[in-house]
């Protein structure tokens, strides 16, 4: 049995599960200048989508990639930017060097320069002069341009949870338009996980971002793509395929790229034979595994009240309207489904009915 096989998340190689025609048509459309958008809940492979993207263009660009997810505050969003531009072009920890020593830079000159390749680049020192937040962001949004018209390359700059900009400041999705269309030299991908937020910048006519970037809206693995992975990996792994086994998987991860892989790496090293009883046994572990994040997650959603509530409901495969009705009105019910569509926890599939985003919470809240 081949037990080599371990989850790569943000790393995409030879585990890089389908996406196949939207990894051909955004490679094409970033090497034409389109910029793109991604738009699915957490777990969903949107990172390993551009990523890979990125690793087939990067002969052509350079790449900045911007998580900002991690950024607390505005100022910390301009500063990893700035280090994400800078370490593009090879300046790796730009900002904290420079803080280090930005006193000394600064009494001798007011541009470092610095070489990339067989190029000389002039590094702006005084952008980190700028105590204002907002001018600041600004200025180090419209470094991408600056550096790819003097390099004579192109940037291919990823902004990965882009909808959590607005919790930083509500401003800042119409700031980053009216820089970032201006710039003929870049090439723009931009990911989130709050769909409503995100149809809401880059779909409503309304939004900044409206027909800046083509929209992809990525679901659930198609079953049968699905069914032809878990054979080859079965396969692969020293293990005879079993039908049964498979639409075990299948039925318990609904073709979610992260679970599927998830649960057939347990399966690939805890089991000897790929049946359904090894199936299900390794959602237990899997389950185990995955406790605390779904707890984190629970604990998040019950902040709110009824939240949780009706994420059970639905869990269950009831209809919270129903449910609940006696103890909310429907306006009620229906803003809480609104909240817990926004932040990407459910969605709606017809009128009225909704799923969780995730399948295995939903196991995990039915034990």
């Amino acid at each position: 049995m081949n037990k080599e096989f371990f989850l790569k998340v943000g790393v995409i190689d030879e585990e890089f599960i389908n996406r196949r025609r939207e990894l051909e048509d955004v490679s094409a459309l970033v090497r034409m200048g389109q910029s793109c958008v991604f738009i699915a809940p957490r777990r969903y492979g949107k990172t390993s989508l551009m990523l890979k993207v990125a690793e087939r263009v990067k002969e052509d660009f350079f790449i900045a990639y911007v998580d900002v997810n991690v950024c607390t505050s505005v100022r910390d969003l301009g500063e990893h930017i700035l280090n994400a531009v800078y370490s593009a072009v090879g300046i790796k920890g730009f900002v904290q060097k420079a803080k280090d020593r930005i006193g000394e830079l600064l009494r001798s000159m007011r541009e470092l320069k610095v070489k990339v390749g067989e190029l000389e680049l002039e590094v702006g020192l005084e952008l980190l002069q700028e105590k204002e937040d907002i001018a600041f962001l600004r200025k180090v949004i419209d470094l991408p341009q600056e550096l790819a018209r003097k390099s004579g390359k192109r940037l291919l700059v990823i902004y990965d949870e882009f909808s959590e900009v607005y919790t930083l400041n509500k401003k800042i999705p119409d700031i980053v338009r009216s820089s970032v269309q201006m710039h003929k030299d870049c090439v723009y991908m931009f990911a989130g996980s709050q769909e409503s937020m995100m149809r809401r910048f880059f779909t409503s006519p309304k939004g900044p971002f409206y027909r800046f970037a083509k929209v992809f809206v990525l679901d659930f693995l198609d079953e049968e793509d699905v069914r032809k992975y878990i054979r080859e990996k079965v396969r692969s792994a020293g293990m005879s395929p079993d039908k049964d086994a498979e639409e075990e998987v299948l039925k318990i991860t609904r073709g979610h790229p992260y679970y599927l892989k998830k649960l057939l790496q347990v399966i690939f090293l805890t089991c000897d034979r790929f049946t359904s009883e090894c199936v299900r046994e390794s959602l237990e572990r899997l389950l185990e595994e995955e406790k605390h994040y779904f707890e984190t997650l629970l604990y998040h959603i019950k902040e709110k009240k009824y939240r949780g509530e009706v994420v059970r409901i639905i869990a269950m495969g009831e209809n919270p309207y129903e449910v609940l009705k006696g103890t909310l009105s429907s306006q009620q019910v229906l803003q809480v489904l609104k909240d817990l569509e926004l932040e990407g926890i459910v969605r709606r599939r017809k009128r009225g009915v909704y799923e969780l985003t995730d399948p295995v919470l939903g196991i995990y809240l039915g034990r």
